[in-house]
């Protein structure tokens, strides 16, 4: 199985992870699109002010981050 993890950082501390399973290959492009919303709901919520098109970018490159937050999408295996 496949878990999307999306990490938040403050003050160089684990602040929270939010994990998201992907259980069966069909269901896995809702999986991603709620793990990605819930990074940018999270960057938002923490200074994010960009468009929201420009979220795809640092989604991509697997975090985002100002000066005492970072919030980060990562995929891992079980």
């Amino acid at each position: 199985m496949r878990v999307i993890n999306v990490i938040e950082i403050e003050n160089n501390g684990v602040k929270g992870i939010e994990s998201f399973g992907v259980f069966e290959e069909q269901f896995s492009q809702d999986v991603v699109r709620e793990a990605e919303e819930a990074f940018y709901a999270k960057a938002i919520k923490n200074g994010f002010k960009e468009n929201r098109n420009d979220i795809a970018e640092y989604i991509e490159n697997g975090y985002w981050e100002n000066d005492i937050y970072c919030v980060m999408i990562v995929w891992s295996d079980i």
